[in-house]
């Protein structure tokens, strides 16, 4: 019902993507979904398979892949990628409870990138949160790992501590592209007015 749900709030969009997902770390299996991996696997590519009747741009996110075995993750990795026809187009792997440490999550992007038949045909995206201050950190981990989209939010808004902070990331790849091997176009000159600008809506 919730692929169903975006499915209809897209009809009029111009570049529409359903963003669907699924717990695969051993804590949200067990506690919070209560299934199987074999179960998550089957679902995950059900879900994604599904989601691509509706729409060719397809995103999956495995939540809370920054506790999750490095072998699993990238077996549902692989099984979003190529579920239905041509499965996935993004697959996005979050540190959901900011819990990891910058070297760690660069190694998990690594393995994925390593390990998982057909990730070079898909864009792989991070999405960190800031429980420990470390979400622009582990954002640039994946990037240096072969991650090309970065989830980000102006002021670094999001749940709990936050959400990785563009003006941040975009700094740091201006600075520091050479090294990341990135480059992004985003007008840097747009940041001050549009922080303020949210400011003065939210309160924060």
């Amino acid at each position: 019902k919730d692929i169903d749900a975006a499915a209809d709030a897209l009809r009029y969009a111009k570049r529409p993507r359903i963003h669907t997902g699924l717990g695969v770390s051993p804590s949200h299996l067990r506690d919070k979904l209560r299934m199987t991996e074999e179960e998550c696997l089957e679902r995950a590519a059900h879900c994604v398979a599904y989601a691509k009747k509706f729409c060719d741009d397809v995103q999956f996110y495995a939540e809370d892949a920054g506790r999750s075995d490095f072998a699993f993750l990238a077996r549902v990795i692989e099984a979003v990628i190529k579920a239905g026809d041509n499965g996935a187009t993004v697959v996005n792997i979050p540190d959901t409870t900011g819990y990891s440490m910058p070297d760690e999550f660069g190694r998990r992007i690594k393995y994925l990138m390593d390990n998982v038949d057909g990730i070079e045909n898909v864009t792989l995206s991070v999405h960190c949160h800031n429980d420990l201050g470390m979400a622009t950190a582990l954002s640039l981990a994946g990037v240096r790992n072969g991650a090309t989209q970065i989830e980000c939010t102006i002021n670094g808004l999001g749940e709990r501590a936050g959400n990785t902070a563009m003006e941040e990331v975009v700094m740091a790849i201006r600075m520091h592209g050479d090294e990341l091997d990135a480059h992004t176009d985003i007008n840097t000159r747009e940041f001050m007015k549009t922080s303020r600008l949210l400011t003065s809506i939210t309160g924060m």
